[in-house]
């Protein structure tokens, strides 16, 4: 995995731990890097529907569900276009989040599968 900038061992840990629950349970998704980036995109719809933002001490997870799906979703920080398409984040800053943050990911992924 290559190091993304801004981000540190432990939020890598972090989201390398994501990655392979997410493989694990749909291993049709692709999983790409950039340099601030990470994302999960489908090969249904070819497109990206989750992105990561790994920073030292959190990593914010971007998902295209309303910000009403799940009351630990919080309101996307950006503006114009793409607050359109990532209405809202869900933060990660320690283990206790993986299995939310990967339930969150499924659901981002069927909701953009039927938009």
């Amino acid at each position: 995995m290559v190091k993304l900038k801004d981000s540190s061992a432990e939020t890598l840990r972090l989201l390398r731990m994501i990655k392979t629950r997410i493989e694990e349970r749909i291993p049709s998704l692709i999983y790409g890097e950039k340099k601030y980036w990470a994302y999960f995109k489908s090969t249904e719809k070819n497109r990206n529907f989750a992105l990561f933002h790994p920073q030292r001490s959190q990593i914010r997870l971007f998902t295209n569900l309303p910000i009403n799906f799940n009351n630990r979703l919080e309101e996307s920080p950006s503006t114009k276009s793409w607050e359109r398409a990532y209405p809202s984040i869900f933060l990660i800053k320690s283990e206790e989040s993986i299995n939310d943050a990967v339930e969150l990911i499924i659901r981002t992924y069927e909701y953009d599968l039927n938009r």
